[in-house]
């Protein structure tokens, strides 16, 4: 920065009050801070630095005099560290190092020299390990984001114990496969935690006092035994596996307001079983949009009839007899108008309320057979045909084995030498064997001891 940008802005300062300082978008280094803004800025009264989108890589608290400070912004710089070493005790309440270069908190960033930080935004870095002292000192924390880092699951067990003020927890992100069962347990204060974009498969177990609970773009299947008698809001958007839902898992939800699905597109079934009571009683909105339902049982009228704000959008709606009731029961004829059919064909991107209920009709049983049987009778005609080709095909090549074999040299047996003329056993029933005894009679010959002779 030159030294007529450092004389316009010290010329802005002078004429405002100086217990806010804006300098974000300046292009900002920190020599240009340290050096030559501050020896024309008197820092020791500004109370709120906005430091926001420079070219800071790092930030001392020795090199200045933050003596009234309560809020810093340092987002979106190149922040590789930041130190509070220089003063006993600050009166920093807001600290904003978000989009920044931290892969690493040194023990003398957090320490208890910040002890009235109530709001933390440590988001957006290259953050891999949350230890177990990195946030002892801060015991009136309200609000800490840790979103959009590449953690894993190297956050502490007791990496929250200290933090018992906590009201808002933000671990969206941070590429974690699941969250220990004592992680929190301390926060007793908890009222909105934000576990979304996780590969969680369960749900850890979570304190009582939580109100609202984000979810979404997660790998959870059930909901069983979710226990959060104060939680209102419930967010399961762009839930990746999620193929039905079932509102009786949600009973010990007492105080669901809002809940929604949206972008959950696996998500094909919604179900309600028989219920003593009044299932989630205090429901009022109800989001469904973008989801990859076809059809809504009537079972789900209780739920629906009360609702205020219902979105159904989106969704690939087949309009057949299943469908009915929604254009006949009172209390749903908005929902009738909000359902664009997708299936079948002829009520395509039509609204279900402007079909008769009586022209709603479902494939029949004998319908759909027809279909099956011819499909049967084909494939069985093909069979047979396959077979009957196979047996006469098998069958050719036998008789052409059997037609070679019968030119086979013939072998004589029982060869009787008792005259001088060798004299072949013939069987009596044989044609040869009367041939021969023709010819024997005719020129005079006896067959004496002549026995038969076998041709094979």
């Amino acid at each position: 920065m030159g030294p007529v940008s450092v004389a316009v802005f010290a010329l802005i300062i002078s004429s405002i009050s100086a217990i806010t300082l804006d300098l974000s978008h300046r292009g900002l280094k920190k020599e240009d801070f340290f050096v030559k803004l501050q020896s024309q800025i008197s820092l020791q009264d500004v109370t709120d630095l906005i430091l926001r989108e420079n070219e800071f890589d790092s930030f001392l608290d020795c090199s200045t005099n933050l003596a009234s400070l309560r809020t810093l912004d340092l987002s979106q710089n190149h922040l590789q560290r930041f130190f509070f070493l220089c003063k006993d005790e600050y009166n920093l309440q807001v600290l904003n190092v978000s989009h920044n270069k931290l892969e690493y908190i040194d023990d003398n960033a957090l320490n208890d020299r910040i002890p009235k930080l109530k709001i933390l935004d440590l988001s957006s870095n290259r953050l891999s390990i949350v230890n177990e002292t990195m946030l002892e000192h801060l015991k009136i924390l309200e609000y800490l984001s840790l979103a959009n880092n590449p953690i894993n699951d190297e956050i502490h067990e007791n990496a929250f114990w200290n933090l018992i003020g906590l009201r808002y927890l933000n671990l969206s992100n941070v590429s974690a496969s699941t969250f220990s069962s004592e992680l929190f347990k301390t926060l007793i204060n908890l009222s909105t935690l934000d576990l979304s974009g996780n590969s969680i498969k369960t749900i850890p177990l979570l304190p009582d006092s939580i109100e609202e609970l984000d979810l979404s773009n997660t790998q959870i299947l059930h909901l069983q035994d979710l226990f959060l008698p104060k939680l209102r809001q419930l967010k399961l958007n762009d839930m990746q596996n999620l193929r039905e839902l079932s509102f009786n898992d949600l009973e010990n939800l007492t105080s669901l307001e809002t809940l929604t699905l949206a972008g959950s597109k696996q998500l094909a079934h919604l179900k309600l079983y028989p219920y003593r009571g009044r299932l989630l009683p205090r429901l009022q909105r109800l989001s469904i949009n973008d989801c990859g339902l076809k059809t809504l049982d009537c079972g789900l009228v209780s739920i629906i009839k009360r609702t205020v704000i219902l979105n159904v959008e989106n969704n690939p709606w087949n309009c057949d007899c299943k469908m009915q009731w929604v254009n006949v029961v009172n209390g749903t004829k908005s929902l009738s108008r909000d359902i664009k059919c997708r299936t079948p064909d002829r009520y395509l991107n039509k609204q279900l309320s402007e079909i008769p209920s009586s022209e709603l009709e479902c494939e029949t049983v004998s319908s759909l057979l027809y279909p099956v049987l011819g499909a049967s009778v084909l494939i069985l005609v093909v069979t047979i045909m396959l077979a009957v080709s196979i047996f006469v095909l098998r069958r050719s090549i036998g008789h052409w084995d059997i037609r070679r074999k019968n030119r086979d040299t013939v072998t004589y047996t029982n060869v009787d030498e008792s005259s001088n003329d060798m004299s072949l056993l013939v069987h009596p029933s044989s044609p040869k064997h009367r041939d021969i005894s023709s010819a024997r009679a005719s020129s005079g010959v006896r067959d004496n001891n002549v026995g038969p002779l076998w041709i094979e």
